[in-house]
């Protein structure tokens, strides 16, 4: 086979490649046999025509069909003698087939990027170790509480924090009642992270029966306006509620979880918490390796890999929703994963070249096997998920992801840095 390449701009390939008619020859024998077992002619059985006949009758026209057809097993062929990564064929420009010449054709094709992965030993990694503290359990505790709070009506003046049942009637700028609008038993707080202080000033002091009107800025459509609109409504108080929180006690372990008392919620909440913990830093220490590679290694992107990478998200977004979707705004959300993902793919795939590091039949059954134990009564249908071959792929890359990032771990310089609940506390402070 003959093989020619030349560039055509930074991402395109222009593929000429003549193959001989000796070298199709088992190609053409292969489909000789396929149809031998289809074709009927006059005086034979089906199946029985013999081959030297059905090439003398049949045999231009199978052979031109069988050479278009392995245009592309051709072209990945040509790819790798000349060590260019074949991304996908944009245009075949030209295809003559003759028994005289051979094959003969011409592509278009683009290309995926040469990966040069130096860095990826001796790494600088920061390894952040969560310490669970009293001040975690003391915040699942709190949680508790909430969830366990009980609503009881009071008979004095709403004050901030309380809560009121309330008909909301939304009325005209002379104070008249709008038809259609009045929305019966509406649920607020007075006060809260959310709340409208505004709203919450005119209500403190409402009591149960009381009929209070408001009035709400509302904001000009108009940004070179300026004057301020408002609305106008009618609040009926139905109730004056206040949050009665459980005390924090033995009583509050056994209503939440049938505990014996506090102590014993308090051990299996920080065992939880430890568990939880452990998991989020071997993750994070696995991103934080995977960040540092990539950019330690930079990598151009051609647009059509992020593009082929978003459709094929955005196809796998929809098989699992059935609700309509903005696809351009998913497009420009993802884009930055899009490409970091394709990045880390590209390679973590040289390293594994580079390494060796490969995932054999045996390692994939096992995976399975520890993931069916551990869900007990449906084991046997996480077994039947992976007799998919799509499925026991992706789990392919998966356990390949996980080798080559202890790879990486085992030869970087890792530095453990203790994370507490007040740092936390703070970065979140600081995000804010």
């Amino acid at each position: 086979m003959e093989v020619n390449i030349s560039e055509q701009g930074k991402w395109e390939r222009i593929v000429e490649v003549t193959v001989p008619y000796e070298e199709m020859i088992p190609k053409f024998d292969e489909a000789y046999l396929k149809y031998k077992k289809s074709i009927q002619l006059e005086g034979f059985r089906k199946g029985k025509v013999p081959v030297d006949l059905i090439k003398k009758v049949f045999g231009v026209k199978i052979e031109k069909e069988v050479a278009e057809n392995s245009v592309s097993d051709y072209l990945q062929e040509a790819a790798e003698q000349k060590e260019v990564k074949l991304y996908d064929i944009s245009k075949l420009e030209s295809l003559d087939y003759d028994r005289t010449n051979g094959l003969q054709f011409k592509a278009v094709i683009k290309i995926q990027p040469e990966v040069e992965v130096e860095k990826y030993q001796n790494l600088e990694v920061e390894n952040e170790i969560y310490q669970v503290s009293d001040d975690d359990i003391k915040e699942i505790i709190e949680n508790l509480r909430e969830q366990n709070a009980t609503m009881i009506n009071i008979d004095g003046e709403a004050q901030r924090g309380h809560y009121i049942v309330a008909d909301v009637q939304k009325l005209d700028t002379s104070g008249l009642p709008l038809v259609g609008q009045k929305y019966e038993n509406r649920y607020f707080q007075l006060g809260g992270e959310e709340a409208d202080e505004v709203f919450v000033e005119q209500l403190l002091g409402v009591r149960s029966g009381d009929t209070r009107k408001i009035t709400l800025p509302v904001s000009n459509p108009d940004p070179d306006s300026e004057n301020e609109t408002h609305e106008f409504y009618a609040i009926t108080v139905k109730e004056v509620k206040e949050k009665k929180l459980p005390e924090i006690d033995d009583e509050l372990a056994k209503d939440v979880g049938n505990y014996e008392n506090l102590e014993q919620l308090k051990e299996v909440i920080r065992q939880d918490l430890e568990k939880q913990a452990a998991e989020n830093t071997k993750q994070n220490l696995s991103n934080r390796v995977m960040d540092e590679v990539i950019k330690s290694n930079p990598i151009e992107l051609p647009d059509y890999m992020i593009e082929n990478f978003l459709d094929a998200f955005i196809k796998n977004v929809k098989e699992e929703n059935n609700k309509k979707i903005d696809e351009q705004e998913l497009r420009e959300r993802y884009r930055t994963d899009a490409i970091w993902n394709l990045k880390w793919i590209m390679i973590k795939d040289k390293i594994s070249e580079l390494e060796n590091i490969e995932v054999d039949e045996k390692e994939v059954n096992g995976y399975i096997e520890d993931m069916a134990k551990k869900t007990g009564k449906n084991a046997a249908l996480v077994r039947t998920k992976y007799r998919d071959t799509k499925k026991r792929e992706q789990l392919r890359h998966k356990i390949q992801e996980r080798k080559v990032v202890d790879f990486i771990l085992d030869h970087a310089k890792v530095t453990d840095k203790i994370v507490t609940y007040r740092d936390r506390q703070k970065a979140q402070e600081l995000i804010v």
